[in-house]
């Protein structure tokens, strides 16, 4: 191959990278308001939350690689199970930070998901950020906080901490997919869904959750949490985790326009600047990518 086409072929994986991790992000944008609708404790939605999104999977892998899924899941040996280990816990906390401290206080915490990706990238596979990587994470920071402006309180200690576990374990998630190619991500958004699972039904009362609550559950389950994931989780194939991280902060300036449209909450200036500037930082990562594919 030669560096022309080494360099087209770089290019159209990067594109390619930007494009699904966005597709999965858009897809996952209505979560936010799927679980405002949703009145149950955490740890219910966590549970049906997994077991749901295991049954989608499964039933996809099953389609996909019949009597061989389970050799397959066995071949993934301890990266596959460190994978599906590092999902179930910062979905879990994800959810849980939500339920315990306010929404603004989670998101800017989870604003410093791509610098800490970056962090793990360098340490762990050497990759240094180009300048508008570093630039974007930078704007995407800015546009968080801007977004959040007005409803940044003292928070809830508790629901702190869960954020915090939740972005530490996101950057690591992404960057260990980097790490560890090989891995299959969609049996490893599956191990990982059965241990959400083991933990919602392990330690609260999934069952609790019925009537119109267990439809939006079984939206958010089935269809929305395990397709999402299955795509975000391709990114890292492609692009770096820092990369891949400052996608997932367009679930900032998308989660709150379905609020707006089912439940006409109205954003205020802040969060439509800080919107404005999140997805800047998304263009401005995404610059060096497709400025490939002109000089193709």
């Amino acid at each position: 191959m030669t560096p022309a086409t080494s360099t087209a072929a770089n290019g159209a994986n990067r594109r390619k990278g930007y494009l699904i991790t966005i597709l999965g992000v858009v897809w996952l944008s209505p979560d936010a308001l799927i679980l405002r609708l949703i009145d149950s404790h955490g740890l219910d939605i966590v549970g049906w939350r997994g077991l749901l999104s295991f049954v989608t999977l499964t039933t996809y892998l099953l389609w996909r690689d019949g009597g061989n899924m389970l050799p397959k899941l066995r071949a993934g040996g301890f990266p596959l199970l460190i994978l599906s280990v590092a999902y179930a816990l910062n979905s879990a906390a994800f959810v849980m930070a939500l339920g315990e401290a306010p929404a603004a206080d989670v998101l800017v915490i989870l604003a410093a998901t791509p610098i800490c990706a970056a962090a793990l990238g360098w340490l762990l596979l050497r990759e240094i950020p180009a300048r508008n990587t570093m630039l974007a994470i930078l704007l995407g920071a800015l546009g968080v906080a801007i977004t959040t402006v007005g409803g940044i309180s003292s928070g809830a200690s508790l629901g702190m901490l869960y954020a915090v576990i939740t972005t530490i374990l996101l950057a690591a998630q992404f960057t260990l997919l980097r790490l560890w190619p090989q891995v299959d991500n969609v049996a490893a958004v599956q191990v990982g869904s059965i241990w959400m699972a083991a933990i919602g039904f392990g330690l609260a009362d999934p069952m609790a959750i019925d009537g119109v609550n267990m439809v939006w559950m079984t939206l958010l389950g089935l269809f929305l949490t395990p397709i999402a994931f299955t795509l975000v989780t391709v990114g890292p194939r492609y692009i770096s985790a820092a990369e891949v991280s400052l996608l997932m902060l367009l679930e900032t300036v998308l989660g709150p326009l379905w609020v707006w449209w089912a439940l006409s909450e109205q954003p205020g200036p802040s969060a439509l600047i800080g919107g404005a500037v999140v997805i800047l930082a998304v263009v401005v990562s995404a610059s060096g990518a497709f400025r490939l594919r002109r000089g193709a």
